[in-house]
């Protein structure tokens, strides 16, 4: 036994590196407003293969929610895109995943101080119930990785049960599919209060590249009140944490109309 408590001691990492982007790995893409020429605009609008990009009345922009983490961007057009090495990018607001650059001045648009978590939630233990509404699998596995010995959800209170009428989270993946939607919210339903609802990866944030299908809803927050929103395609076991700890109060949202400040 003691043997074991030492093994899982030297294997579970620390949450500052849990939330870092390996160095091998590319990391969210953050607009650089100075390089935003036409061209590159232009560009970027048609390199990108889930449409992440936009530009309506002289803003550029660029939704996470809707990137798949390819990196095309960054190599093509490194002048316009650099990247953002952190897993801190759980937010409260759907607003706070889009970066919107300002042509004329070529500022980033500040949407303004993010609403904070509800306080009913900062419980020192979080069990959550897992929905999987017509999600791929690959959200679902980076969720089952948040319990194995490198993250070790465990030493920070979150616990999976198998009941949602012992859970306070909902944690919810995939675009909802319209035949799952009712099967969603009787899961709510059965769940005690207080209790939150986190929409984990781009499918579950907007649709991601099912958005357009009329066999989906295009997000949880079409269907259940949403508290926490974490981008990915899928999110790294790291944004997953964050985000449970931003539920739970522990944590600052640290992304703000889509950059970190």
């Amino acid at each position: 036994m003691i043997l074991r408590t030492f093994r899982m001691g030297v294997l579970a990492r620390a949450l500052e590196e849990i939330l870092q982007v390996p160095p091998h790995a590319f990391g969210y893409p953050l607009l650089k407003p100075q390089g935003l020429s036409q061209e590159a605009r232009e560009g970027l609008v048609k390199v990108c293969p889930s449409g992440a990009f936009f530009e309506e009345e002289g803003v550029f922009g660029l939704d996470l929610a809707r990137c798949v983490g390819c990196g095309r961007c960054a190599l093509g057009y490194p002048e316009a895109v650099g990247e953002m090495k952190t897993l801190e990018v759980a937010v409260t607001r759907r607003e706070d995943l889009i970066q919107r650059v300002d042509l004329e001045r070529g500022v980033f648009l500040d949407p303004g101080p993010p609403p904070p978590p509800r306080p009913e939630l900062a419980l020192p233990t979080l069990a959550f119930r897992e929905v999987s509404a017509g999600d791929t699998g690959l959200t679902d596995s980076e969720i089952a990785l948040l319990g194995n010995p490198f993250n070790d959800m465990g030493r920070f209170g979150f616990q999976v049960v198998a009941s949602p009428r012992h859970g306070d989270v909902l944690l919810v993946t995939g675009p909802v599919s319209r035949n799952m939607a009712k099967a969603l919210e009787r899961t709510y339903q059965a769940m005690p209060e207080p209790k939150g609802v986190v929409a984990v990866g781009n499918e579950a944030i907007a649709g991601g590249v099912f958005a357009e299908s009329r066999e989906v809803l295009g997000g949880v927050d079409k269907v259940l009140p949403v508290d926490v929103y974490v981008p990915g395609d899928p999110p790294r076991p790291g944004a997953i944490l964050h985000g449970l700890l931003l539920l739970a109060g522990r944590v600052v949202q640290r992304l703000v109309g889509g950059v970190v400040r």
